[in-house]
């Protein structure tokens, strides 16, 4: 009789065990399922109709690649926007809009998907890249500042801690299109910063 009770006893341990266990990994899957759920980040439509919507667009493309590449170390964010908002014209422009291109980067592999610049009287050794996505075009401007032969002296800044765009700004001398860039990269950032009260200072 006692052996009896012993064994129903531990029968029900045993069950109240498991149901508990049961429990908790349901909950620990809940959770993870939610958290996937609040991280979940996807490419965005970059439909734009002001300075705004661009800025977030080209946000999210920054936030979808940190997320989902695991070989892409950041670069500084206010600088990434401001040089998109300038090289694209704030996306308007005919590399933007037609070769989803935000920062006017080249190829001198014409195989490759690209256009050429309009009034030239004789064709380009170069042409602008074309992507199929403008988020694409994001993804190649932080690689090449994190590769980039020209851009050693932004990554020895940038990994000793400096994260002052003005400061960063200053090394991108290869990226310069005319010897007003730096001027006009500031103002945007400026600009950024006062209109949009820092929404894009990560």
């Amino acid at each position: 009789m006692i052996q009896k009770i012993r064994t129903i006893i531990q029968t029900l341990m045993f069950v109240t065990i498991m149901a508990f266990a049961g429990g908790c990994y349901y909950m620990y899957e809940q959770k993870n399922m939610a958290l996937a759920g609040e991280t979940h980040i996807t490419l965005p439509d970059f439909e734009h109709t002001n300075n705004q919507q661009f800025l977030d667009n080209v946000n999210q493309c920054v936030d979808y690649w940190y997320h989902n590449t695991t070989d892409v170390y950041p670069v500084n964010r206010e600088l990434l926007l401001a040089q998109a908002a300038l090289e694209s014209g704030w996306g308007n422009s005919r590399f933007a809009l037609e070769g989803k291109n935000l920062f006017g980067i080249r190829t001198w592999d014409l195989s490759e998907p690209h256009m050429q610049i309009l009034a030239t009287n004789k064709p380009k050794k170069w042409g602008v890249k074309v992507y199929e996505h403008e988020c694409h075009s994001v993804l190649h401007y932080i690689q090449t500042l994190n590769n980039g032969h020209a851009y050693e002296k932004y990554r020895e800044l940038r990994d000793d801690g400096v994260n002052d765009p003005f400061v960063l700004l200053e090394t991108l001398d290869a990226y310069a299109s005319d010897k007003h860039y730096f001027d006009k990269v500031k103002k945007i950032i400026i600009k950024i910063r006062e209109d949009y009260k820092n929404n894009y200072r990560k």
